[in-house]
């Protein structure tokens, strides 16, 4: 990890949260107290939270797809030989360090949980199916990111880039026939709208216009890339479980939940990057100082999760409740 010497020493120093003023006046943690502490307090709320969930099976990769992935074991195979980036993204889904990565469809279950009034009423088999296939639409995204624009020719990353297409176009399509099994048009819609936010995503660009900021550029981006899926996920289960009054407290939960996750994960790449003027954060605010950036982008995290748990808060007092509150809690230094 860039500067680690220098945050240890740092974090050695300072044990107690210190608070910096930013520009405007605002106090805020300075970004280099927070990684490891925040990692490890996400960890646990994760952990915690399958706990409630009842350790849900499909929160293992090569569990939920183990049909898909094994249809695409040779192409698998061939990719780790091209040294394509994708084999990063591809190894962290398949055996990750955490389960942090595959959250997404344990957030939709908890969800389905939380709108129980009654704690002993279980969920739906059919929103536990949605849970699983909203954990295989992200990760069809998230390998259909992978893929590279190339300047110049280069075998082994263009068969890397078929692979990613092939990949994740095949898991997607398993998701898409799984969602046609619950003939309800709605919820068809909703996970429509975000396959098809996603793909728009890839055209935005984080340069400030006459109406919009380089960082309001970053909220449609991340809007559009995570936030839809995880917010028509939650109205669709909502929707299977006959929960329409909580419609719009659960699609904004997870739009906000999507914006604060993916803030975090910004933050703890910008932390680690060793070239940081080239990472996506010196778009988002140019021309900021490296403490700037971090302490400003810790701001708008912190607000994203505020506003998650001002909606998680319309649902009824479960033990589903808390676990994603302390998942949001959790992102927050």
């Amino acid at each position: 990890m860039a500067l680690r010497n220098c945050t240890t020493r740092l974090m050695n120093h300072h044990r107690q949260t210190v608070l910096m003023p930013l520009s405007d006046g605002t106090l805020c943690r300075p970004l280099w107290l927070s990684s490891r502490r925040l990692h490890s307090r996400l960890m646990e709320a994760v952990a915690n939270a399958e706990k409630v969930a009842g350790n849900p099976t499909f929160l293992r990769l090569e569990t939920v797809g183990s049909h898909e992935i094994s249809n695409m074991s040779i192409y698998l195979t061939k990719l780790m030989e091209t040294g394509h980036p994708l084999t990063a993204t591809v190894q962290r889904l398949m055996a990750p360090e955490n389960q942090t990565d595959l959250s997404r469809g344990l957030i939709v279950w908890l969800i389905s949980q939380a709108a129980k009034c009654d704690p002993a009423e279980g969920i739906l088999p059919e929103q536990k199916r949605l849970a699983e296939i909203t954990q295989l639409i992200y990760v069809a995204h998230e390998i259909h990111s992978g893929i590279m624009n190339l300047a110049t020719p280069n075998e082994d990353l263009e068969l890397g880039n078929k692979i990613a297409i092939l990949c994740g176009d095949f898991i997607q399509s398993r998701s898409s026939i799984q969602l046609a099994a619950f003939r309800n048009l709605r919820i068809i819609d909703l996970y429509g709208q975000a396959i098809s936010d996603f793909s728009a995503s890839e055209f935005v660009e984080l340069v400030s216009d006459e109406k919009n900021s380089a960082l309001d550029k970053w909220k449609q981006q991340t809007k559009m890339r995570y936030g839809t899926l995880l917010a028509h996920s939650c109205q669709s289960t909502l929707i299977l479980g006959n929960n329409t009054e909580l419609l719009r407290c659960g699609k904004h939960f997870g739009h906000e939940m999507a914006l604060a996750w993916q803030a975090n994960v910004t933050l703890q790449s910008y932390e680690k990057a060793t070239n940081k003027g080239e990472h996506v954060l010196a778009k988002v605010f140019p021309g900021a100082s490296v403490q700037e950036v971090g302490s400003r982008f810790q701001v708008l995290r912190d607000n994203h999760v505020d506003a998650a748990l001002d909606m998680a808060n319309e649902f009824p007092e479960n033990e589903a409740k808390n676990a994603l509150c302390n998942i949001a809690r959790a992102l927050k230094c």
